[in-house]
């Protein structure tokens, strides 16, 4: 979202306010305008007069990229670095809050603790707090598409192997006697995938990115905020176990099968490799790379989930016809409706998604839990698939790299694909592996 210069913003010193605040209001992000406001000093002077106005115009606004739980992550960071801590213990902000912000199939009368507009006020925020969370939310944009192109760097490395004949499968008989044996000592020849690169993030990818870097920004935050004893903080015993966790312990969830933290995970890994954190008049994340580096790019826009409704068949004199193609419904008929998903639905890039495991996630899963003793290496860590951003990656991505299905099914079985996953995992960290796998003699079963 890197968006102006300094010759773009010269028009708008001679532009009256009232003409000019609905325009800066209207922006797309909270990045944009800090990029305005270094380039033009009179947008700086109108945000010193209407702070608030021009943040939530930004955040709420029909132009907003931003998914709702992001805007109150960032809403979040500004009470807390204004010492007005929204959350009277650590309790409420895992539970109520954070679970809201990465939900993970929460019951419909789940209640959750937001953070909307209302939630700021003029009398508790101080301007430099304001103008310090928009440079914030610059340092994070940058952050997060630096992130993200890290490991599409090292993903552009990855070549996996797929296996035709025969093909894999783990729980039929194997060899010329159909004898059993253990998935994890069958043996597939696999030849070199056809690998597409899917381009710049999508929309979901990026938000997921994002959304990780606010919340170990908020968490950074709140560390430092509960252990000053200015003021009204935590229990102390909420104080000592918050020092032991880090963003991604506070969202993990125990008793789930899905793991929403690993986005924390991939996030906190790259933000580790640029230098540690500095916790000064607010929490700073590391500097991000030179922009050299990491150039970034224009944003995609949020892609919507409106279901289609599709005509497939029709009724006629009390029966039922298909709709053969190329045909027209005949006019004494009544057209018959389906739903019908969006391509971008189909491949997972609406906002919905966002609330669900990635795809990469979702792949890993299966490979490790192994149903129906399906995996050929259950029990498989993240680790590896994490260092290639799989925490963020659609289906599509995962597609074009040839490690899931298409649109039309079209492809092979689940444990094609599962042969495809461990054929890019490190050959020792697979030999090892199996040879403990080999050792316990585990058998692995599913309900399913």
């Amino acid at each position: 979202m890197r968006y102006t210069t300094r010759d773009t913003a010269a028009c708008f010193e001679l532009l009256p306010p009232e003409i000019l605040l609905p325009i800066v209001t209207s922006l797309p992000g909270l990045d944009t305008l800090w990029n305005l406001m270094r380039a033009s000093p009179h947008i700086w002077r109108l945000f010193s007069s209407h702070a608030l106005t021009i943040i939530e115009g930004i955040l709420s606004g029909p132009n907003s990229i931003l998914p709702p739980k992001v805007r109150e992550l960032i809403r979040g960071v500004i009470l807390v670095r204004s010492k007005a801590l929204p959350f009277r213990n650590l309790d409420e902000f895992q539970t109520q809050f954070l679970r809201g912000v990465v939900p993970i199939r929460e019951p419909e009368d789940a209640k959750f603790i937001t953070l909307g507009p209302e939630s700021l006020s003029t009398s508790i925020v101080p301007l430099p707090i304001l103008q310090s969370v928009i440079a914030t939310a610059y340092q994070i944009s940058v952050l997060s598409q630096a992130c993200l192109s890290s490991y599409l760097a090292r993903l552009k490395n990855v070549r996996p192997l797929h296996a035709f004949n025969p093909k894999p499968y783990y729980t039929h008989g194997y060899g010329p006697n159909d004898d059993w044996v253990a998935a994890w000592d069958r043996e597939f020849v696999g030849i070199p995938a056809k690998v597409v690169d899917a381009g710049q993030p999508s929309w979901v990818e990026e938000m997921r990115a994002l959304r990780a870097i606010w919340i170990i920004q908020l968490v950074g935050e709140i560390k430092a905020v509960v252990g000053d004893k200015i003021g009204k903080s935590w229990a102390k015993e909420d104080i000592d176990i918050l020092s032991q966790m880090n963003a991604a312990d506070l969202v993990e969830r125990p008793d789930s099968s899905i793991s929403k933290a690993e986005e924390i995970r991939t996030a906190m890994d790259y933000l580790t490799s640029l230098g540690r954190a500095q916790n000064d008049n607010y929490y700073r994340l590391p500097r991000p790379p030179p922009f050299s580096e990491s150039p970034g790019w224009i944003t995609a826009s949020p892609e919507s989930s409106k279901v289609l409704r599709a005509v497939w068949g029709y009724r006629r004199n009390g029966q039922i016809h298909r709709l053969e193609k190329g045909t027209a419904i005949p006019e004494d008929s009544t057209p018959l409706r389906r739903p019908l998903l969006s391509e971008n639905a189909r491949w997972e890039q609406t906002e919905e998604f966002i609330s669900r495991e990635s795809s990469g996630v979702s792949s890993w899963a299966v490979l490790t839990i192994g149903p129906g003793n399906s995996s050929p290496i259950p029990g498989v860590k993240f680790d590896s698939f994490r260092r290639l951003g799989f925490a963020f990656w659609d289906k599509r991505r995962m597609c074009l790299l040839g490690l899931t299905w298409d649109l039309d099914g079209r492809g092979y079985s689940n444990e094609f694909y599962l042969f495809a996953l461990e054929s890019i995992l490190p050959p020792d960290e697979v030999a090892n592996l199996k040879v403990e796998l080999r050792k316990k003699g585990q058998i692995f079963y599913s309900d399913s």
